[in-house]
């Protein structure tokens, strides 16, 4: 099952409220958000943004458009915390372990974590971000299962899931020594056959593939379909810790199954439940969140946006220039400008009724 993974994304805007107390939906000096009594300070945001644009692609895919690129990562990080606070009122809570876990299929699927933060990266998602973002869709997976728990799905649907996602329930962990000729191949296999520990130092000696020649012929975990027919073959049906040959056009492979990884429909029905009701569950899970911002109140800093109840998620301010200006931000049209909390506060900016008054001039 295909799942989706979410980018960290962020905004930019115009100015930052100057209002005191929290829990009221208004806003304090240094406030991007907040959501509920939770606040999500400018420093946060720019954090995010600053971790997200040191890689050069994602610099020049997404900081070009830096109000919308720190929008659209202020709507992340608000949505967070409604997500939370909908799983925790039902008392909905994730593990370590399963985190861990979903992170090692995700890494799987990509090929290593060298690429996953490569890929990330790319995607405006820093490494030290990632474990966030694989929490939150653990979580969603584990607060749309809690929505669903109650609903039948018929045995026949499941295994009809099942069937449709075989390939990724019947994997091989695999290596291989690929050669030019078949006499080659048959002694290799016979060397490999007597002595398995063998095999990286024949792979770094006969193998062509020079792809993988040095990692001992590695290749990875792959499902049914991965690799050319004539190859498949003769890896799914080999035992875990079996050794075949296959001839196929790129030459003769002397193949090692390494490990057999199946999953039985039991183990995979949370997943397959999944899959059958996939629409529901989406339905289900943005009602129970857009309630929960409801309840908690979601007020957004003018300057990085507006909070929109009807599609949920942080929009552009429609009239950028109604805004108050927080004294210890300046105050600019430039909605792409750094946020400063040093900067030299708007003389035209309005007062502040609790702000200390100066003593008389003597």
């Amino acid at each position: 099952m295909t799942r989706s993974s979410r980018r960290l994304a962020v905004s930019a805007g115009l100015a930052v409220l100057l209002l005191s107390g929290c829990g009221d939906g208004q806003l304090r000096a240094g406030s991007a958000a907040l959501v509920g009594d939770e606040r999500i300070t400018t420093a946060e945001l720019q954090r995010v943004v600053d971790e997200a644009l040191v890689d050069p692609q994602a610099q020049q895919q997404l900081g070009q458009d830096r109000v919308a690129f720190q929008r659209q990562t202020l709507d992340t990080l608000v949505k967070r915390r409604v997500l939370a606070a909908a799983a925790a009122e039902r008392g909905v809570t994730v593990t370590d372990g399963e985190v861990s876990a979903e992170l090692a299929r995700i890494i799987e699927g990509v090929g290593s974590r060298e690429q996953l933060v490569a890929q990330a990266a790319q995607g405006g998602v820093p490494e030290q971000e990632i474990d966030t973002v694989v929490h939150d869709l653990v979580l969603t997976q584990a607060l749309g299962d809690r929505l669903v728990e109650d609903v039948e799905v018929p045995q026949q649907q499941l295994q009809a899931a099942y069937q449709q996602g075989l390939a990724q329930y019947d994997r091989r962990r695999s290596r291989h020594i690929l050669v030019a000729d078949e006499a080659t191949a048959r002694r290799a296999l016979a060397e490999v056959t007597s002595d398995p520990s063998r095999f990286s130092a024949l792979a770094a000696q006969l193998s062509t593939d020079t792809s993988n020649k040095d990692q001992g012929g590695d290749l990875g975990i792959a499902p049914r379909g991965r690799f050319v027919p004539a190859f498949e073959k003769v890896l799914f049906a080999l035992p875990e810790g079996g050794f075949g040959l296959a001839k196929t056009e790129f030459g003769f492979h002397v193949i090692n199954s390494v490990e057999v990884l199946t999953t039985s429909p039991a183990q995979a029905r949370p997943e397959l439940r999944r899959m059958v009701l996939q629409q529901q569950i989406a339905t289900a899970t943005s009602a129970v969140l857009t309630e929960t911002a409801a309840e908690l109140g979601i007020t957004v800093n003018p300057r990085f946006g507006a909070w929109d109840p009807q599609s949920g998620s942080v929009v552009a301010n429609e009239d950028p220039n109604d805004v108050l200006v927080d004294p210890g931000t300046e105050a600019t049209t430039d909605p792409s400008s750094p946020l400063d909390p040093n900067a030299p506060a708007d003389p035209n900016a309005p007062a502040d009724p609790n702000a200390p008054t100066a003593p008389p001039a003597s």
